[in-house]
């Protein structure tokens, strides 16, 4: 009987439970003997490896040391230029943080920066690629113009934060690249006596419930579909061991959406600067699936339908129509990945007048139709039934 492959999941730079889940339960299904020891104690077990996933720098000791002059294959599920790798799509995650925010109405944007390593760098890019230089004001907290070498103090890092959120004209809304940095800005707001979310607001990514539902305000998030990542970077891995070339681009996975908790929690209309386009978003976000029209939106907010036009597209960046249409397939993507409706009822269930239109919008915006969206859908979730089935049945 042959050996099962000795599979060494690296995870000194970085942890996830979602990521681990992903990576095991792929290791299971391939028959892996899988060490995970390192997210307990930090060292690296003294094995002959046959493969490796896991965590590594942007430039990284272990990899120098132990992973490239012994030749053994390795996939990386964070940045780094010298592994293949699957990553989050990076960009996604950034426009779709700046998206959230705008939909509350406001004007004040900040991202909080840790290291200014790459990831950082391209979610804040995007984030601010998404607003309007005319409208918004764009803020960088802790931000430097080349990625730290050696890692900055924490208290050091807590002072910028500080000050900089003195500063910064409110309400504001602040984006931190992971949820443990927003967590730092939500604790900070509170020692300097500002109200989160009414004079700042705040957005992490990973959507870690452990962090994001047992802080002191309850963290809003960027799901960045951590558990896909470690299942789809040991299964890159597997195909490597077997031979495979290493594909010239990472693999990239979309996130799944923000999860809103309190810290972004819808403002009072009253409160924020453009309460008029945050009066038609949450018109928009309550009558969607109704046959509602821009003349609709108009009367809610008391503006002229140019006037309500020309505002939103400014501060959101697309016109009223094509909001509703936005907010349409993403209803019918969560009917489509959590019952079996039909495509018809699911149309009719989104606020589309036919299946035919409903099914052209969709193929427009996601680039498969609904029956391939909802295979897809499918296959993740039943690997996700099975992983939970697997894990409860392996605990004592």
């Amino acid at each position: 009987m042959p050996s099962r492959r000795r599979i060494l999941m690296f995870m000194d730079y970085y942890y996830s439970t979602d990521l681990h889940r992903g990576v095991a339960l792929y290791a299971l299904e391939a028959g892996w003997c899988l060490n995970a020891s390192m997210y307990r104690g930090g060292r690296v077990p003294n094995f002959r490896w046959d493969g490796i996933v896991g965590c590594f720098q942007e430039r990284d000791e272990f990899f120098d040391t132990h992973v490239k002059p012994m030749g053994i294959p390795a996939v990386s599920l964070t940045v780094t230029r010298a592994l293949p790798s699957v990553l989050p799509n990076h960009r996604s995650i950034g426009a779709l943080g700046a998206e959230h925010l705008l939909e509350l109405g406001y004007r004040n944007f900040a991202f909080y920066f840790k290291e200014s390593n790459t990831h950082e760098l391209q979610r804040a890019e995007a984030f601010e690629e998404r607003l309007n230089p005319a409208v918004h004001r764009f803020f960088k907290i802790n931000h430097t113009a080349t990625p730290r070498v050696r890692r900055q103090p924490g208290q050091s890092r807590l002072r910028v934060l500080r000050r900089r959120l003195r500063e910064l004209p409110k309400p504001v809304a602040v984006m931190a690249p992971i949820d443990d940095l927003a967590v730092e800005v939500i604790e900070t707001c509170e020692d300097l006596g500002l109200h989160v979310p009414k004079e700042v607001g705040v957005l992490g990514v990973n959507n870690d419930r452990l962090i994001c539902e047992l802080t002191h305000v309850p963290l809003s998030s960027v799901d960045d579909d951590e558990y896909r990542i470690g299942y789809e970077g040991a299964a890159l891995l597997d195909r490597l061991m077997r031979g495979a070339r290493p594909p010239r681009r990472p693999v990239t996975v979309e996130p799944k959406g923000v999860v809103i908790r309190k810290s972004t929690d819808l403002l009072d209309v009253t409160e924020v600067p453009d309460r008029k386009v945050a009066r038609a978003v949450r018109f928009i976000a309550e009558h969607f699936t109704d046959a509602i029209r821009t003349a609709d939106v108009a009367r809610e907010t008391g503006l002229s339908t140019r006037a309500i036009q020309t505002r939103f597209a400014r501060h959101m960046g697309r016109s009223i129509h094509d909001h509703i249409a936005h907010k349409r397939i993403e209803h019918a993507k969560r009917l489509l990945r959590d019952t079996d409706f039909k495509t018809a009822t699911i149309a009719q269930e989104s606020g589309f007048a036919s299946r035919e239109r409903f099914s052209k919008a969709f193929k427009r915006e996601t680039g498969m139709n609904p029956a391939e969206f909802r295979r897809a859908e499918k296959s993740q979730v039943d690997r996700e039934k099975s992983s939970s089935i697997t894990f409860a049945g392996l605990l004592p």
